[in-house]
């Protein structure tokens, strides 16, 4: 069975290593005071940006770079429903930094993005509350889908590896 090349690697997990990184700032921050969450959020915001920025460099290295074909065992409708998964990953994780950052741009009340200490994001847009809400609100909506795409991944994942005895996992291991 093929492998996947040692940048599709290195995209797949460090994006993987980014989204759990913000599940765990955006917990931490949550129920904090607007000050006390600034040390959760700041890098919140600067690796949704990172994440966005890896995966639409990651999505033009998938256009150019075909991935190994799957095994022959898996089953007609299982594939199907792997390139789903693949493809409603590329949008999530395009959306959701899009929509968070659209969030922040949008608010009057939302300092530029600090990015790592190294510069600082300025807004695209004009500020609009009416544009913060909704981003806001599309933000805390589409992490559901993609907390569910994930479980679907590693899942699919783990059953190919130990219950088809295929050897999924190191696919895309390093």
């Amino acid at each position: 069975m093929g492998k996947y090349s040692k940048i599709a690697i290195l995209f797949h997990w460090g994006i993987a290593i980014l989204i759990g990184t913000n599940v765990l700032l955006a917990t931490l921050a949550d129920d904090l005071s607007r000050s006390a969450s600034a040390v959760f959020m700041n890098p919140h915001k600067a690796i949704g940006i990172s994440i966005l920025i890896l995966s639409v460099a990651r999505l033009f290295w998938r256009l150019g770079h075909r991935p190994p074909p799957l095994p022959s065992k898996v089953a007609g409708f299982q594939a199907f429903a792997g390139h789903a998964v693949h493809i409603l990953f590329y949008v999530l994780m395009i959306a959701v930094p899009l929509t968070g950052w659209l969030m922040v741009a949008a608010s009057d009340k939302a300092p530029p993005i600090d990015f790592f200490g190294l510069f600082a994001i300025e807004s695209p847009i004009g500020k609009s509350e009416a544009l913060s809400e909704f981003g806001n609100e599309a933000h805390e909506l589409l992490v559901i889908p993609l907390f569910i795409l994930i479980g679907l991944h590693v899942g699919g994942a783990l059953k190919h590896q130990f219950m088809d005895r295929l050897p999924f996992l190191q696919r895309m291991w390093p």
